[in-house]
Formats: C-alpha cells, structure tokens, sequence
C-alpha cells in the first residue's frame, strides 16, 4: 500500500462518515501535503507539539498518563519515519482544531525576518506584531489568541524555534509576574513586617506595569527589541521571586535579616533593591522600637517584636522575669548589645511608672528612616539614638532609687543592723537578750524580744538613723527544732517594699537571713569568752585578796591550777575566735567600699543589682557559706560550739570555787569538805580538769582538721577572700603545723 492510500485509509477511518466527499477530499490533500511538508526545519517539532498538547489534556484531567504512553511509543519509531507519522497524527486530533472548515490549500507566509508563524485552526496568517501585542496582554497576566492565562503557548500555535524560544523566555517573566501578584495579595494575616513586604512588592509590580504601559505605547516592536527591553525587569522580578520564596514561613525580626541578608551581593541592582525594600519592611519595626522606648508598650499583635512580655508575672518581678529577649527575633543588623538596651530602656519605663508610681516622658526617638542612604552594609544611626535614650532613661531610674527612694542608706542598714557592722548596739542588744535566749526555742516570745530590741536602739547610736530605717528594723524567730535555744532561731528583720524589691528580693534577703546567723553566732561566742575572762577576773580578784591557812592554800592551789587550765585553753579559742572576727570582718568592709564605688559608676538598673550581687556574694564567702566552702563552715561552727562549751564549763567551775570561798568565810575547815564533797550542785575541781583536758584534746584536734581543710581548699583568686590569709594568722608562727609533725 502507498503512502497515498494509506493517508486516505487513515483520514476516511477517522472523520465522521456524514462528512461529503468534497470536505473529505479536502481534509485528505491537507494532511497529505502537511505529511510531505514535515521535513522542513522551519516548522517546530511535532513530538514537541503533541507533548505539549497532551500535557493541557493532563492538566485538565488530573494526569499525566497520555505523556508517559506517548514518550514510550516514540521511542519505538525509527526516527526518520517517526516524524511525518507524528506529523499527520497531531494534524488528525480530535477536539474542535482538529477539522478544519477551510477546504483552501493551506499556505506557510514567510514574515519579516524569517519569522515563520501560521495558525493550524484556520489558517491565517499571525503577525509579528500579534504575538508581541499577545505578549504584551500574558505579561499583565491578560489571557489572548496565543497564548492563556497559565502564561502558555496555545497549543494550536505553530512558531518557528527562535521564536518559541524568545516566546518561553518572555513567558517565563509573565510567569514571575503571576506567581508575585498572588504573594502580594496574601498579606492580611501575616504580620505587620509580612504585610510591609508585600507592600513593597506591590510598588516594585507597579514600576514594572509602567514599564509595559511604555512598550504597549512604542510602534513597530518586535519580538527581540521587546526581549531586549525586558531583560532589567525581568532581572528586578527575579530577585523579588527569589526574595518571596525565602520569605514563606518567616516573619518578624527574622523576615528583615532575610531581607537585610538579600542585598549581599555583586550585583548593584540587587543591592539598591534590597535597600528600598528593606526600608518599608523594617517600618512596622521601627514604630516597636520606639513606642517601646519611650512609651513601654508592646505594639506588636502578630508576635514579631524582638522584644515579648509575659502576662502571668506579678509585678514585684516585673524587672526580672516580665519582659525578655526572643533572639530568634532580632534582626541581624541590630547587635545583641543593643538589642538588649532596647529591652532595658523599656523595662526601665515601665518600672518607673509601675513600681516607682512616677511619670517619666523620655525625648522621642526620632522619625526618621532606619537605613542610611548609602550602601546597606553600613551602620545606620539607630545604635547613637537608642544609646542616647537609653541612657537618659536609665540614669534617671537609678538617680531615682538613689536619691528619693534611699537605695543607699537602706544598703548601710542592712549592713549595720543585719550584717552586725554598728558594734555598739550589737553588744547593747547581746547584753540585754542574754537571758532571753537562754531558755528553749519554744518559749521565747517574738513581742517580749522587741521591746529589747527597742532598747537596744535607744542606748547605742543607732538611735541617731533615719525615723523610716529604725521603722523597719524588727525581729523574726526561725521554726525551732528539738533542742535548739533561743540563740539559735533569734534573726533580725528589715522589712522591704517596692521599688527596693527589685534590688532586695526575697532571695536576696534569705542570704541576709543566712549571713546574719553565722555572724551573730560569731560575736555571740566572742562576747561569751569576753564574760568567762570577766568571771575568771573576778575570782582571781578575789583569791589573792583572802589569806587562808594551810589547808585554805591547798584548795587555792587546786583552784589555781583549774584556772590556769582555763586561762591557756580560753587564749588558744580566743586565738582561733579573734581571727577568723577579723578575717570576716575586713572581708565585709572590703567589699562595701567596691559596692560603693560600683554604684557610684553604675549606669542602669542591671548594673546596680549585678554590685549589690557581687557584694553578698563577697559576704557569704567571707563567712564560708559560699558553694564549695562547706568544709570551712562545717569545721567553723564545730570548733565555735567547742568555745561556747568551755564557756559554759569555766563558769561551773568559777561557781564551785566561789562556793567554797564563801562557805570557808562561815564555817569550820570540816564544814568546807563537807560543802566541796556533799553538795550535788558543785563540781569538784578535780572533774572540771578532767573536761577541760577532754575538751582541750577535742578542740585541738578539731582546730587540725580545720586548718588541714583550709589547706586542701582550691585558690578561687577572690579580691575579698583569701583563705590562705586565714591560714597564715592562725598558724603565724607554725604551732600548730609542728604539732601535727610531732604527732
């Protein structure tokens, strides 16, 4: 069979049989030359245009499955055959093209510049001038003949291959243009930062519609001076799609560091680009930024700030955990360093509203643009003004607790009263409370211990402080446990309300709390050893004054040599006992001086919590309550409650030597045995020997210890506190470092 018959077969087997012959003959000698026509290269490749036509199929039927069978069943052609086949069989499709009414001999007119372009559905020539006008309309988005509103070459359209290139290159910025008007449209609900991006896109679209207002105006174009004129937009759109497809799922802060981040290239359009739409995104943050600032509100409903609140908090934390940092946030041209001053100019406002109850209008930051007009790299001037308000703002808030509301005298106090720094009123109030605390825990009376304490006050010269100080001055009672006395749960209390909270929180004060338990300990044991030399004193006093006979002298020498005893062990504990005062002591007032010189330098609120930290911080190291001194505190207090022992020891022995000084003045040298050997409620002397060698054994031995630990103790190179300093006093002159040898 020919190739004539068997184009007929095919033709009369596919049309509908009531079509006439004349229209049948007619199909026939179109197909038949459109066969012998394939070979020629000006016409576009009739694989590539029955791809493209089962693709529309595949869209509108949800696949792709006619594409796949084609590919297959072309890869089994030989080649040379393959293409007037594929030729005849696209020019045979069904649809609405595939008959074609006029019976006329089809004809190919060759245009300006080679431009082969021809109509399969009726034949008519397309100009040069139509498809750019068509162009023209798919770049607005604008469906037309050729192409439709997917921005795709109508598959009825035959162009020749350079203009199907030019076509799909041009296509390909109409599809750019398609894909930022839906992105621009998606604002609402994004954020305000996503919103101003959107914005900014918008005004981009709108230079590039002026730019196709002047080429729809312009006369005898063609298809490569419109190429040509679309290559700078075509670069602009680029970079926007690229800038929208890096923005979805970002917002906030983190969309302008992308923004910011876009303009880091070679290319100077990208870069002024980058610049003018970075300066309409970060305006949402800009106005953040300064009702922040000046106005401590958080005007940010999607959650884009740098800057978030916690609603839940109290305010007496309103500086410490109300407001905080979301760096995930802050955008990348903003530093930590300042990122953080914004946040504590703001908190700073607040406070002085809130907690300080006073009004406080800081200058306005400005209107200005963030950016700088030169290249977008370069520091902008936001870091000066934020500095320059953040400073006002902060010096104000410290000169307002310095000044009105006495930070610094009730840190003197805290210092005198609960740190134990006004000597004389600490031995006024250790005097008077002596009885008082002797007894139970559960017996004391916290009324009956202040009007003690009131006393206290009015003989030293704490009576001369401020009328708000002494106010405030009271006593708390910790919850006793089994066996504890009165010094044991006894606490002075110095009450604290807003703004001081902010400086002495409750954390703080605990530490107070702790420190003041170690330190009254601490005096408390020197005043008890300063009574036992006034007893021992006094009874020496009164020995040497009596003359007795022999008998008298042998019981003076026994109490002679017990006080003897006494003298020695109470040297060496005031040895250990004085010492570690002293060490404490210029630990304390070493780091109140670098607390007032670190106030007096302070800038903002932070750094005068941060000294006053770093202060108590000094104190519990000095008085080894610090994280690792355990050890030290441990071994302090063990050999502390030794000396109250002695103490309490040397007074029944001074008592059983009175006893019997009194009982010799009335009777008999009989009646005296009878009084030192008979009465239950005297000691002989000879037993309180034997407890004070145990005790003076005990004590050495717990002394080693503690001096061993202080040795074993790692440098932490403190300016406040230097355990081997302690070391040093206590074993001046190595005593004790030759005994262990000895041993």
């Amino acid at each position: 069979m020919s190739l004539r018959q068997l184009v007929w077969t095919l033709v009369s087997s596919e049309l509908d049989e009531k079509l006439d012959e004349h229209k049948l003959h007619g199909t026939f000698l179109r197909s038949f030359q459109r066969l012998s026509s394939s070979g020629r290269g000006t016409v576009a490749p009739p694989d590539e245009l029955i791809v493209k036509h089962l693709q529309g199929l595949g869209r509108q039927r949800g696949h792709d499955r006619h594409v796949l069978r084609f590919q297959s069943l072309r890869s089994r052609l030989h080649h040379s055959a393959a293409r007037p086949v594929l030729a005849l069989l696209f020019h045979l499709r069904g649809g609405d093209r595939g008959v074609v009414e006029d019976v006329s001999r089809p004809t190919l007119k060759e245009v300006r510049g080679g431009w082969h372009l021809a109509s399969l559905a009726n034949q008519k020539e397309i100009s040069e001038a139509k498809i750019v006008r068509d162009l023209l309309f798919a770049l607005q988005g604008v469906s037309s003949d050729c192409f439709d509103s997917s921005c795709e070459v109508d598959p009825a359209v035959l162009l020749t291959r350079p203009a199907w290139l030019l076509c799909h290159r041009i296509l390909g910025l109409a599809k750019l243009h398609l894909r930022l008007s839906t992105d621009a449209k998606e604002a609402m609900g994004h954020g305000l930062l996503h919103q101003a991006l959107c914005e900014a896109l918008r005004k981009q679209l709108q230079g590039y519609y002026e730019v196709l207002a002047q080429l729809m105006s312009c006369e005898g174009l063609s298809l490569r001076s419109l190429w040509a004129r679309l290559l700078a937009p075509m670069t602009r759109l680029h970079f926007l799609s690229q800038l929208c497809e890096g923005s979805r799922g970002v917002f906030g802060g983190a969309l302008s560091s992308m923004v910011f981040a876009s303009g880091f290239s070679g290319d100077i359009v990208a870069q002024d680009l980058a610049k003018e739409i970075l300066r309409s995104v970060v305006k949402p943050l800009w106005s953040m930024i300064r009702a922040w600032m000046t106005e401590g509100e958080l005007q940010d409903p999607y959650g884009e700030f740098f800057v978030i609140a916690d609603a839940s908090v109290p305010l007496e934390d309103l500086w410490n955990r109300a407001y905080s940092l979301e760096l995930e946030m802050v955008p990348s041209f903003i530093s930590l360093e300042l990122a953080r001053k914004i946040l504590l100019t703001g908190k700073s406002v607040n406070f002085i509203r809130l907690c300080c109850r006073r009004t406080w209008s800081p200058e306005p930051l400005g209107t200005s643009e963030l950016l700088p007009e030169e290249e977008i790299g370069a520091s902008f001037d936001l870091a000066s003004r934020v500095e320059r308000l953040s400073s006002k703002t902060n010096e104000h808030l410290v000169k307002l607790l310095m000044n009105h509301f006495s930070l610094g005298e009730h840190a003197l106090a805290l210092r005198r009263f609960l740190l134990l720094g006004q000597g004389d009123f600490v031995q006024s109030l250790m005097d008077a409370l002596q009885e008082e605390l002797d007894i139970d825990a559960n017996k004391i009376h916290k009324h009956q211990l202040m009007g003690i304490l009131e006393m206290a006050l009015r003989q030293s010269n704490a009576q001369f402080c401020s009328v708000d100080v002494l106010g405030r001055l009271g006593i708390k009672l910790r919850s006793p446990e089994r066996g504890e006395r009165g010094w044991d749960v006894f606490l002075l209390d110095y009450s604290i309300d807003s703004p001081l909270h902010v400086v002495f929180t409750p954390n703080i004060m605990q530490k107070y709390d702790r420190a003041f338990s170690f330190l009254w300990k601490l005096r408390r044991v020197s005043h008890a050893l300063a009574a036992s030399w006034n007893q021992h004193m006094a009874l020496q006093r009164h020995l040497c004054r009596d003359q007795r006979d022999s008998l008298d002298r042998l019981s003076l020498l026994e109490t002679r040599q017990t006080l003897h005893r006494c003298t020695l062990l109470r040297h060496e504990m005031h040895h250990f006992v004085q010492n570690v005062q002293s060490y404490v002591l210029e630990v304390l007032d070493t780091s109140w001086a670098k607390l007032q010189q670190g106030w007096q330098k302070s800038s903002d609120l932070d750094e005068v919590i941060s000294q006053h930290e770093r202060y108590l911080a000094a104190v519990e190291e000095g008085a080894f309550l610090a994280k690792g001194s355990e050890a030290i505190l441990s071994g302090v207090s063990a050999l502390l409650s030794l000396v109250l022992e002695f103490c309490t020891l040397q007074e029944q022995a001074c008592a059983s030597c009175f006893e019997v000084a009194a009982v010799e003045e009335e009777e008999s040298v009989e009646a005296v045995f009878q009084a030192v050997r008979g009465r239950p409620f005297a000691r002989s002397l000879a037993e309180c020997r034997a407890s004070l060698d145990h005790l003076a054994s005990t004590f050495q031995m717990k002394l080693q210890l503690f001096l061993r630990a202080l040795e074993d103790q790692p440098e932490r190179h403190s300016e406040f506190s230097v355990l081997s300093f302690l070391l040093c006093r206590l074993d001046f002159n190595t005593h004790y470092e030759n005994r262990r040898s000895e041993r």
